[in-house]
């Protein structure tokens, strides 16, 4: 009786151990063929992803490079199995034994799987042989900036899986149902925040099969994890607002200069366009060539313009101050006639005149070839009423054209009737006992008289009172006054400018910021729905 009972509990045991899969008979049973389900629709593939890290945004090259893990479920039932818990396979020869959808990222220029120190995945196989794999990878992916807001935008980078042989028919991809894209709370770009992440579909029609002559299209499950990246300004704010904001401040102190130190004006206002040259082109060093202007280029363009226009009120300035100068200048000459009563040549002219209606007067030729050559002026002497030639060097000081204009020298009025005279002679300019030459001049001790008495019959006489300065000075005076006043209307109009645009460049300035920091930091914010 007891080996009865011994024989049937070991063909009972037998029984179960044959029944009961292992590992080895279950991978034997596995081939590369996907999995199909009992309702005989599509394989259902679910999927999710954890981003470690982000970081090196190349603006140049529009891409950026994340560290992420990549978490797929699917169920096949050639991995049902009797253990009572998961069965983890980590062996890199065992798990390409088994079936795995052939998801890529559509759009990594780049993509490696890490294998330090050991292949980073891991798989985990139900008793109802639903599969739970995971891996890490590193990726590059390209992101299409769209930079007309830049440096206050907003980009939305996506990453796209999809499968690469499997239409949509049999390899259905979708996400998981709760928390399907997660990332590292502790992740710190230096340009970028992650405001919001979230997930998306992107199926479509797609070629697929291709040949010479034919081609295959369906629908591929496609799937889209979006990243809502917000650039801080605070980098750009430091190294390109700041300096250049500065730089057309620097442009300002032109107005505070004496509109009449050009070196200096003209050496600050073409060193603030200088450099904010070389900063602009740093600027554009780090950004790809778009054909759009950005938000930088029209604030480093309104700076520009500011600079522009400083230099330009700095042009209408010396332009005035220009005229006001040819003014003043031709003033003091004026009243340097009006002082002087005349010049050298114009005073020896005189003379010479003067001699020859005397001397015509008198009978007498007298001789003035010599007079233009004198150096020195007519002086007086009372002398027995003769000519004399007499040299300043003899007097303790020479004279001058001021001291002889101070001298009240009487002549003929040049509107005399000449035809009024008598038969011992015509009315006369009377020098007293004028002396007249150089002294290289003859002095011969020949006295001519020039008629010191004439007879009171018959002789009409007319004294004026007069200087040099006669009614041409007057006008000379007159106008050089209006060439003062001339001279400083334009002087006066260049320092309006320049106080006027000491309050309008700033005005204007703080105006254009207003406008320009509301119009990109509120206007044209938009809110993201993290609904999404």
């Amino acid at each position: 009786m007891l080996a009865a009972t011994i024989l049937i509990f070991l063909l009972f045991y037998s029984t179960n151990c044959m029944n009961q899969p292992n590992i080895s008979y279950i991978l034997s049973q596995i081939n590369h063929m996907p999995p199909r389900n009992l309702s005989e629709g599509p394989l259902e593939v679910k999927l999710g992803m954890y981003l470690e890290s982000l970081g090196n945004f190349r603006s140049t090259e529009m891409s950026f490079d994340v560290d992420l893990y990549v978490y797929m479920s699917w169920r096949d039932e050639r991995l049902r199995h009797n253990e009572q818990d998961y069965i983890l396979i980590n062996d890199e020869h065992i798990r390409k034994q088994i079936w795995l959808p052939d998801l890529y990222f559509a759009n990594a220029r780049q993509a490696h799987f890490q294998e330090v120190t050991v292949p980073n995945f891991n798989l985990f196989v139900a008793r109802d042989g639903t599969v739970a794999y995971s891996l890490r990878c590193t990726l590059t992916v390209a992101c299409s900036l769209n930079l007309r807001f830049y440096p206050m935008d907003q980009q939305v980078c996506s990453i796209r899986v999809l499968s690469y042989a499997y239409i949509a028919k049999q390899v259905n991809v979708t996400w998981f149902d709760t928390n399907p894209i997660r990332y590292n709370e502790e992740i710190g770009l230096p340009e970028f925040h992650i405001e919001h992440v979230s997930k998306g579909y992107c199926d479509g029609f797609y070629q697929y099969a291709l040949t010479a002559n034919s081609h295959k299209s369906d629908n591929f499950s496609c799937l889209t994890g979006n990243m809502f990246l917000s650039r801080s300004i605070g980098y750009n704010l430091v190294q390109s607002y700041i300096p250049t904001g500065l730089i057309v401040m620097i442009s300002w102190v032109s107005f505070w200069i004496d509109r009449r130190a050009v070196p200096a004006r003209v050496t600050l206002s073409f060193t603030t366009l200088v450099s904010l040259t070389t900063l602009g082109n740093g600027l554009r060093f780090g950004l790809p060539q778009v054909s759009y202007a950005k938000a930088i280029d029209l604030w480093y363009g309104a700076c520009m313009f500011f600079v522009f226009l400083a230099l330009l009120e700095f042009a209408t300035i010396n332009s005035y101050m220009r005229k006001s100068e040819k003014f003043d200048s031709m003033a003091k000459k004026m009243q340097s006639v009006v002082l002087t009563g005349r010049t050298k040549e114009y005073l020896v002219r005189s003379i010479k005149e003067s001699w020859r209606i005397a001397g015509g007067a008198a009978g007498n030729v007298i001789d003035t070839t010599n007079v233009e050559k004198a150096d020195d002026w007519c002086t007086y002497s009372t002398e027995n009423g003769r000519l004399k030639s007499k040299s300043p060097r003899s007097y303790g000081k020479p004279d001058t054209v001021q001291d002889i204009l101070s001298e009240r020298i009487k002549f003929i009025d040049h509107d005399f009737d000449y035809d009024a005279k008598d038969e011992d002679g015509m009315a006369m300019s009377i020098y007293d006992n004028v002396s007249c030459r150089k002294d290289e001049m003859d002095t011969s001790s020949e006295e001519t008289r020039f008629g010191a008495r004439a007879h009171a019959n018959g002789i009409h006489k007319k004294y004026i009172d007069k200087s040099l300065n006669n009614q041409s000075s007057q006008n000379d005076g007159l106008i050089a006054a209006t060439y003062f006043q001339i001279s400083a209307n334009h002087s006066r109009q260049a320092l309006n400018i320049d106080k006027t645009c000491r309050y309008l460049f700033p005005l204007t300035f703080l105006a254009w910021n207003l406008f320009y920091w509301w119009y990109y930091l509120v206007y044209t914010k938009q809110p993201i729905d993290k609904r999404l």
